[in-house]
């Protein structure tokens, strides 16, 4: 399997192609209407990993405003021609974009609101920067100090070892319940993922990503990769449940030893 990287390099140029349609678009429609502070591109194109698949392709672009009602896309680019996407969907210049218009003020409000959220808008790129609110907002608004690291960081230790403690195990052992068993363990493998981006200075991503871009991350588990494939592959069975809280353990002991090491736990 390919790496994140390595898949970011495969796509290079087709991606270049898309930005440079949102660059356009932007300049022609956007950069004129003196209610627009700013334009960012967002999703799949910033990120790098888009393609024109199956199913198509849209280019994300956020529209940066004081007020919502400050900016009409009906008025500049016509209705909708996706009803049921909430944004404003057209085909422009033989491309499909997804607008969103977003606030200033929602902008600097970002790190109250979902990590998945912020990691979206972190990996933004800025198209159009009036007054360079934008750039300053990219530059102050994404810190993570070393007590957030760590808080976030011990929320997922936390949770990790509630959901598989010998007590919860055991519990659910007396009833039978390796279904139920077999959930808590994807949790707590959420957790886990969830810790190494919080270790590694990471927001944590929507979970279409939580696991795949883990591989990439500098400070994790010994054997990673082999360890992820096997905890994903269990069977909700008594054995399976058995073979995979076992793995678990071994997971616990060094998240436990990586919080010591840090001396954010005693």
């Amino acid at each position: 399997m390919k790496s994140f990287k390595e898949m970011l390099a495969d796509q290079t140029a087709e991606v270049e192609e898309y930005r440079s349609v949102a660059r356009r678009i932007t300049e022609k429609y956007l950069t004129t209407q003196q209610a627009v502070l700013g334009v960012l591109l967002t999703g799949s194109v910033a990120r790098g990993d888009a393609r024109e698949g199956t199913y198509g392709l849209y280019i994300d672009i956020s529209i940066v405003v004081e007020k919502r009602n400050d900016i009409n896309l009906t008025e500049i680019f016509g209705p909708s021609i996706e009803p049921y996407i909430p944004k404003h969907c057209i085909m422009v210049d033989d491309a499909r974009i997804a607008f969103e218009i977003v606030t200033m003020t929602e902008l600097n409000g970002i790190r109250s609101t979902f990590e998945s959220v912020i990691f979206a808008k972190q990996e933004s790129i800025i198209l159009f920067d009036r007054s360079g609110l934008l750039a300053e907002w990219k530059k102050s608004c994404f810190i993570l100090s070393d007590d957030d690291i760590r808080n976030r960081a011990l929320q997922q230790y936390f949770r990790f070892d509630y959901l598989t403690c010998d007590y919860r195990i055991e519990k659910w052992k007396h009833r039978g319940a390796w279904v139920q068993m077999a959930q808590n363990g994807n949790e707590a493998l959420e957790c886990y993922c969830n810790f190494l981006y919080c270790i590694n200075g990471w927001f944590i991503p929507r979970k279409d990503w939580l696991v795949y871009l883990t591989y990439d991350l500098q400070e994790k588990i010994p054997n990673h990769n082999n360890r992820i494939n096997d905890l994903y592959s269990v069977q909700a069975t008594e054995q399976g449940v058995e073979r995979r809280n076992e793995k678990f353990r071994e997971i616990e002991a060094w998240m436990k030893e990586y919080c010591l090491r840090k001396k954010w736990i005693s």
